[in-house]
């Protein structure tokens, strides 16, 4: 009898070192840079000790169960609710445990020392199909008919196929005509190509978006035209920070501040004319050190500076895929924990979670000043779309 109590009492002392040791996990994943390794914060928020709690289990109490808090009392655990005081049950964990990458034998390990029994895959694959189901009908739901504007960036993420190796996961996010912000959808790639963009963007099609004001991008390979083709109304913007920092890759340390600071003329400008203006006195000014070093900005002038067309509080949002890099460092701090993920369904079960969250607090927001511009952009949608009507051919 007392070696049974003192094998309990291991194995509950064991699951408590786990639980806290994935909680830990969970609040670097939040905030995004690893503990005494502030070279890597980019945030406000930081680590701000632990609490204790007592959490019923299946194996008996866990008491004085070190919980992490954060300085900005933000983050919170996926494996225990503030206001639950016993661990939730064993689907929902299996399902949270599926969605965060584990594979299905690193499942059936946790649910071996919290439980006491093996799961076998089918099992666990069975559990997991609301996932799934789930996701499925997020990626081919209906989306609005238009969208002002469409941002697309990447991320990348190591999946075990054959052998281990990164793929970019694009993320396609829009701001809708009232000025709502929306992710469309995840798309995976070992990498770009044409054909890719053209599967993409008919899948948006296909779901219900006919009219885009203007999409914005990095210099992604193929995409300028395959936008042409499928959005022919459509206006193209390169990311201007990319621009930037392309070029400052190219200059001395020594002289990466001033060309940062001759590069604002440009992108401050008020119209395309001053743009070009400014443009050609910077090109005149570092040309003896660097005679090819603009030549991108000219041949890419129109399409860097095509934000201008826009109302001007609107701008700061539209010239880069700023806002979209800062939704993606969201996605990176839930991916980070996993060295790699076993297939591609568990990267976008992960992202989705994420998503999902992100999309909650979407709900009742609006970008900002967006309907005082209505009639601005209304303008613009007259311009390119002649009073709303459809005058572009569907691709097939």
């Amino acid at each position: 009898m007392d070696k049974n109590i003192n094998r309990d009492e291991r194995i509950r002392r064991m699951f408590k070192l786990m639980m806290e040791s994935l909680m830990e996990g969970e609040r670097t994943a939040f905030l995004g840079y690893d503990k005494y390794d502030n070279s890597r914060k980019e945030t406000t928020n930081s680590r701000n000790g632990y609490y204790e709690r007592d959490l019923l289990t299946g194996l008996g109490n866990l008491a004085g169960l070190s919980v992490p808090r954060d300085r900005l009392g933000e983050f919170a655990s996926d494996f225990i609710d503030a206001y639950e005081h016993s661990t939730r049950p064993m689907d929902k964990l299996i399902m949270q445990l599926y969605a965060k990458g584990m594979s299905t034998r690193d499942i059936n390990d946790v649910i071996k020392q919290i439980y006491g029994k093996d799961l076998s895959p089918q099992a666990v694959t069975e559990i997991t199909k609301e996932i799934e189901e789930e996701r499925l009908i997020w990626e081919t739901r209906t989306l609005k008919k238009r969208y002002s504007i469409i941002f697309i960036d990447a991320l990348f993420v190591k999946i075990r196929r054959d052998k281990v190796s990164s793929d970019a996961v694009y993320i396609v996010a829009g701001i809708d005509e009232e000025g709502h912000r929306d992710i469309l959808g995840q798309y995976v790639a070992g990498e770009e190509s044409a054909t890719f963009w053209k599967q993409t963007l008919a899948d948006i099609k296909s779901r219900g978006v006919k009219e885009v004001l203007l999409f914005v991008f990095d210099g992604l390979t193929g995409l300028e035209e395959v936008v042409k083709e499928v959005y022919p109304k459509s206006q193209n913007q390169l990311c201007v920070v990319h621009q930037i920092r392309n070029t400052l890759s190219y200059v001395r340390a020594s002289h990466k501040e001033a060309v940062a600071g001759d590069l604002k003329s440009v992108y401050r400008s008020k119209t395309l004319e001053e743009a070009k203006a400014n443009l050609l006195k910077i090109k005149s000014k570092w040309q003896s050190l660097y005679p090819r070093l603009f030549n991108r900005w000219i041949d890419k002038i129109e399409t860097l500076m095509r934000f201008l067309e826009f109302p001007e509080y609107l701008r700061p949002h539209i010239y880069s895929t700023n806002w979209l890099e800062r939704l993606n460092k969201e996605f990176r701090k839930v991916i980070k924990t996993k060295n790699s993920f076993p297939t591609e369904d568990s990267v976008r079960n992960v992202i989705y979670f994420k998503i999902k969250d992100i999309s909650r607090r979407w709900d009742s927001q609006r970008l900002n000043g967006f309907v005082s511009y209505h009639a601005d952009l209304q303008f613009l949608w007259e311009k390119y779309y002649q009073s709303g009507k459809e005058v572009f051919t569907q691709s097939t």
